[in-house]
């Protein structure tokens, strides 16, 4: 006796972590947003902030970015049966940034602010599960930033300055490797889920 097929289903956003970052202990999160049939807008945001062994160490980075996505898509597999898979298969984005850090080992530090001005991307996501995909994600960008280089001392309370600069960077700008949960919601009689 064959399963009874899965209600069709449309989907409303996508909730995402980035395996690589969570590794790293750099506690972060997307929402993936589709728009019509191959378009989607992902927002992400990036929050550690650690500070260890008595601030001897400093971990600290608050940053967001926008990408808009174009998705060349794939058709139906077993294991998400309803017409041509959403936020599944091959796609290319243009994204942006930015954000602020402050990064200490031992004595010496560099805090300050930096900004993506521009970067593509290209993508792979594959079905796991129903409601799961794996995503896989390399852009390149060009970034920027302006720093404060300082080193800690009494005890490492106190920052003493050392020199302000700023630096231009133009290759991989992010590397991901994302847990995807897609939620849906039943489609109206009569929809077409196809893609």
């Amino acid at each position: 006796k064959e399963p009874r097929p899965h209600p069709p289903r449309r989907p409303l956003f996508a909730v995402k972590t980035n395996l690589l970052y969570d590794a790293a202990l750099m506690p972060n999160v997307e929402i993936e947003v589709p728009i019509g049939k191959r378009w989607s807008v992902n927002g992400e945001y990036m929050f550690p902030w650690w500070l260890l062994k008595e601030n001897k160490y400093s971990l600290e980075i608050l940053a967001g970015g926008l990408e808009a996505r174009y998705w060349l898509g794939r058709r139906k597999s077993n294991r998400c049966p309803n017409g041509r898979e959403v936020l599944a298969g091959h796609f290319f984005g243009l994204y942006t940034g930015g954000g602020m850090y402050d990064l200490q080992w031992e004595r010496s530090g560099y805090q300050g602010e930096f900004f993506i001005s521009a970067g593509i991307s290209y993508g792979y996501s594959v079905c796991i599960a129903r409601h799961l995909r794996l995503e896989f994600n390399l852009g390149i960008g060009l970034l920027r930033t302006d720093y404060r280089h300082y080193r800690a001392q009494d005890n490492y309370q106190t920052l003493l300055w050392q020199e302000n600069g700023n630096y231009t960077w133009l290759g991989p700008t992010k590397v991901k490797i994302s847990l995807v949960w897609l939620l849906t919601r039943k489609a109206k009689k009569g929809g077409n889920n196809e893609r």
